[in-house]
């Protein structure tokens, strides 16, 4: 059976019905931790933020503009004048903007098909908006000037105020309308990506299930056809590999439902699965795996051995009246993961890529494949240079995490 103590080099020759293994063990891999993802709900938290910090930047701004033209002139006026105008100021300018100018916004959208609806309502918000700030600036400074020492404040005739003041805001009042729906715009296109992505993952999450669900049955099938093969000939025989195959289900079933395991885990699929195929074929038989050091902490797509193993021993093996091999080589080139399935079988007549996609097992490989990597995954089929056929699967390196595998092992 495949160990857990590292890489190694394993060759599982079939017997009669059973299943000699030799292992060389060699040292693990480092482990892999996934980074912690960053939030996303915090977009509108941010606007309010940036809104009230540009606001209070600019009342300090327009305070040295003021003070420092004062004293230009040659006025002697002390910095808490324009310091609490101008913040006083600013402190109006974002209650009416949240107030007014932010619901309105939404509520009314400039663009759009009823933009000539909506702008008589974006022409009141901006007298409420003005009056509202305006009566802010001045409730808020009456108290404060003689606070500070600056005596009692005279904001002058409101009957003028507020027309001077709504006349200073009508430009202001439509750039921040602009401003809030752009702002929007971009918020919804954010969510509307997320939701896609997440649209998108669960519908390939559905589709690993399903074809992993395609792959399961085809699996038993074959199986309890080879048991059925020796069932009248030799009842003990077909006692014996029930056995081993409800060891081999209960395994897997008892594997938590995820799209990759590490390779120790596809390793003992393997070794089951081949203890199988002995009864069947015995002597005639002989699957070999070859794992280099630095691939043995990797992880895999789960059942991706088995299938490929079984079309060699369907295609190559069972094809030869003679004894036959299976070889397996995983190795690390790079960033990438190459699997190789060989057979020293009759290979295939023409271009072995024109049977992909005919058969269960490859073309579901081919599938699980594209939708866990995309285009960062391969699968090709080569005809041997003497003879036999070699699957090749190049998927991207990412080492397993150091945890003990769930399910492997639990039946017996």
């Amino acid at each position: 059976m495949v160990g857990r103590a590292g890489p190694q080099t394993l060759v599982l020759k079939a017997v009669g019905s059973e299943v000699e293994s030799t292992m060389e063990t060699l040292s693990p891999d480092a482990t892999r931790a996934d980074a912690p993802r960053p939030p996303h709900d915090l977009l509108r938290l941010y606007g309010i933020a940036v809104v009230v910090g540009i606001f209070m930047v600019e009342g300090l701004l327009r305070t040295a503009y003021f003070y420092l033209n004062e004293l230009a002139e040659g006025v002697d006026v002390p910095l808490r004048a324009p310091l609490v105008n101008e913040l006083t100021g600013s402190v109006a300018v974002i209650v009416g903007f949240f107030a007014v100018v932010l619901p309105a916004s939404r509520r009314f959208p400039l663009w759009g098909a009823r933009w000539r609806v909506h702008l008589p309502v974006h022409l009141v918000g901006l007298v409420v908006f003005s009056a509202l700030k305006t009566l802010l600036m001045w409730g808020l400074r009456l108290p404060l000037w003689p606070i500070l020492g600056l005596g009692s404040y005279d904001y002058g005739v409101m009957a003028y105020r507020f027309p001077m003041e709504a006349a200073n805001d009508v430009l202001g009042y439509f750039v921040f309308v602009g401003i809030v729906q752009l702002w929007d715009t971009w918020v919804a296109r954010q969510e509307r990506e997320l939701r896609e992505a997440k649209l998108e993952a669960a519908y390939h999450q559905a589709r690993l299930q399903a074809l992993q669900g395609q792959l399961q049955p085809h699996f038993l099938f074959n199986t309890l056809n080879t048991i059925s093969s020796v069932m009248y000939g030799d009842p003990g025989q077909a006692d014996r590999l029930m056995s081993r195959l409800s060891d081999l289900l209960r395994s897997s079933l008892a594997a938590p439902e995820r799209p990759e395991v590490s390779l120790e885990e596809e390793l003992e699929i393997l070794d089951r699965y081949v203890e199988l195929m002995a009864a069947r074929f015995g002597d005639r038989m002989t699957v070999s795996v070859e794992i280099s050091s630095d691939a043995r902490g990797s992880v895999v797509p789960m059942f991706l051995l088995q299938p490929l193993v079984e079309n060699a021993i369907q295609h190559g093996v069972a094809k030869r009246s003679g004894p036959g091999r299976v070889e397996v080589k995983v190795d690390r080139v790079g960033e990438r993961l190459r699997i190789v399935v060989a057979d020293d079988g009759p290979g295939i007549d023409g271009d072995p890529a024109a049977v992909m996609g005919k058969g269960v097992g490859l073309r579901n490989t081919e599938e699980r494949l594209h939708h866990l990597y995309g285009a960062a995954a391969s699968l090709a089929l080569r005809n041997g240079e003497v003879g036999g056929l070699r699957v090749i699967v190049e998927v991207p390196h990412r080492e397993a995490q150091d945890e003990e595998p769930a399910g492997i092992g639990a039946g017996g």
